[in-house]
């Protein structure tokens, strides 16, 4: 699979005030701490340097590290970083859980509790998913039924555009009703939906997804946010805009088969070869007539991960696809910059056991043929069955 990334960010050194979406991060922490100030960072960078993962390189992520301290000091609080969930969580007011591969349904039991006895749990985007969901690659599942008593949500999504504040003062913030929080290009960012009755949404994506919560659950409190750093203060040090995508999935397909056609895409700054997130792909396939086939977006795997991803509408088998090569075009788009590549994959016709192709109406014309004989034999069978019972009287 391809490497997995997040937005580098820097604060612009011109402001003296955190940007919006970190303001209301801090204040999301705040809130969830209710009022103690200790506070257990389990983080990516620290993760990845204790157990690496061949996904990622964990120096991608010392600058989100950098920046989430600095928002949690600059409230107050004190921040012990962690590679994994440490064991006494009770001497924390909040435990701030952003490592992915840090979390597996066998800890959702140890925060759950945490949480109804008095903690405090921050969630970052995607993480969530995986005390839902095993996983040690860069996918997991959206179905979230598994934590949503205490998490106050029951789905994962894509999305993306702009997000916007959606109650006046979130928090104790100043920030504005209607206020903008975030906008980027494309829809691979994390957003929630199906909320829990007694979840307080408190700033909204433009599809009305979720960008940001709260949930009290026993004697605790969740805050949920979809990201923090500004998109205007995004850089990948050494960048010069340009592209490099590489395109995975060339297989070959059985026209029977009861599989979905995938392609992934790789995106990586060309100069420093860091993975790019948020970017806006798009696939074309023709089929083997040269005629556009399917025209669609790519969506990231996973919020941050700049893994993309297309499926197809259904299975080989049930889309009836013609036999033959097929050839698969993607644009990628980024700050103004672009890259497109090509690659093909093949759906085969069926083989008969000489191993040659066999057409299928050929196939369907000796189906029918074994079916006749079968259907010649039992109406013999009923004759000569007959003859005895009319001999014998």
């Amino acid at each position: 699979m391809l490497l997995c990334s997040i937005f580098l960010a820097v604060r612009p050194a011109s402001s003296s005030t955190p940007p919006s979406s970190e303001a209301l991060l801090g204040a999301g922490a705040l809130w969830a701490a209710n009022g103690g100030k200790k506070a257990a960072y389990v983080d990516l960078y620290d993760n990845l340097i204790a157990y690496p993962n061949p996904l990622s390189n964990p120096n991608t992520y010392l600058p989100l590290k950098n920046e989430v301290i600095s928002v949690l000091e600059g409230e107050g609080f004190t921040v012990d970083s962690f590679a994994t969930i440490p064991e006494n969580l009770s001497q924390y007011n909040l435990v701030y859980l952003e490592a992915y591969w840090a979390l597996e349904p066998a800890d959702e039991p140890t925060i759950r509790s945490y949480i109804f006895n008095g903690g405090g749990v921050l969630v970052w985007a995607g993480t969530i998913c995986y005390l839902a969901y095993y996983s040690k690659t860069l996918n997991a599942g959206s179905d979230l039924s598994a934590v949503e008593p205490w998490f106050g949500a029951s789905c994962y999504v894509n999305t993306g555009g702009t997000a916007y504040v959606a109650v006046a003062n979130p928090l104790g913030t100043s920030l504005n009703l209607g206020e903008p929080l975030f906008a980027g290009p494309g829809y691979s960012y994390a957003g929630i939906t199906n909320m829990s009755n007694d979840s307080q949404v408190v700033a909204s994506w433009d599809d009305g997804s979720t960008f940001a919560f709260t949930h009290e659950y026993g004697q605790g409190r969740v805050y949920w946010q979809a990201r923090a750093l500004e998109p205007s203060t995004q850089q990948l040090p050494g960048s010069n805009g340009a592209l490099s995508l590489t395109l995975l999935g060339g297989f070959d397909y059985g026209v029977a088969e009861p599989a979905r056609v995938k392609v992934f895409a790789e995106l990586r700054d060309a100069v420093t070869m860091g993975p790019i997130s948020g970017a806006s792909l798009t696939i074309e396939v023709f089929d083997p007539n040269d005629t556009l086939w399917v025209s669609a977006g790519m969506v990231e795997t996973v919020y941050g991960t700049g893994i993309y991803e297309w499926d197809s509408p259904d299975t080989v088998a049930n889309m009836n696809l013609q036999a033959g090569v097929y050839l698969a075009q993607v644009t990628a788009s980024y700050g103004g910059s672009f890259a497109s590549e090509v690659m093909v994959f093949h759906v085969d016709p069926v083989v008969n056991s000489a191993g040659t192709a066999m057409p299928l109406f050929y196939l369907a014309i000796i189906v029918a043929l074994v079916l006749g004989e079968i259907l010649t034999i039992q109406l013999l069978l009923r004759k000569a069955s007959k003859a005895r019972k009319e001999n014998s009287t």
